[in-house]
C-alpha cells in the first residue's frame, strides 16, 4: 500500500482529536493515494519516485500539492461517507475542492 500522506497529517489538517476513526482513516488514504496517483498516470512515477513495483521508497518526498490533494480526497471521504459523486467528481477527476 502506496500512502502519500500520513494519519498524523491528516488528523492535523481535518482537525480531528481522537483516535476512533484511525482505521477508517487508515483506509481513505490507501484509498485516496491510489485514486491520486491514477489521476497522475505515468508521471506518478516521476513525480515520486515510484519503484519498479509501484511502491513508495522510504526516502520519497512527497511535492506538497500532492499532499494536499491527497489529504483533500481524504477529507470528501471522511465528511461525505455517502459518495456524492455526481456533484462532486467530473469524469476522470478528483473532487472538486
Amino acid at each position: 500500500m502506496v500512502a502519500l500522506v500520513t494519519l498524523e497529517r491528516v488528523k492535523q489538517a481535518l482537525r480531528i482529536d481522537t483516535t476512533d476513526d484511525d482505521q477508517l482513516l487508515n483506509a481513505y488514504i490507501a484509498a485516496a493515494s491510489a485514486a491520486v496517483i491514477n489521476y497522475l498516470k505515468g508521471q506518478a512515477q516521476v513525480l515520486l519516485g515510484l519503484d519498479d513495483d509501484g511502491e513508495l521508497p522510504s526516502e520519497a518526498e512527497i511535492p506538497p500539492e500532492i499532499e494536499l490533494a491527497t489529504i483533500m480526497l481524504v477529507g470528501h471521504f471522511y465528511k461525505e461517507p455517502d459518495g456524492n459523486t455526481e456533484d462532486a467528481f467530473e469524469q476522470g477527476y478528483l473532487p472538486k475542492p
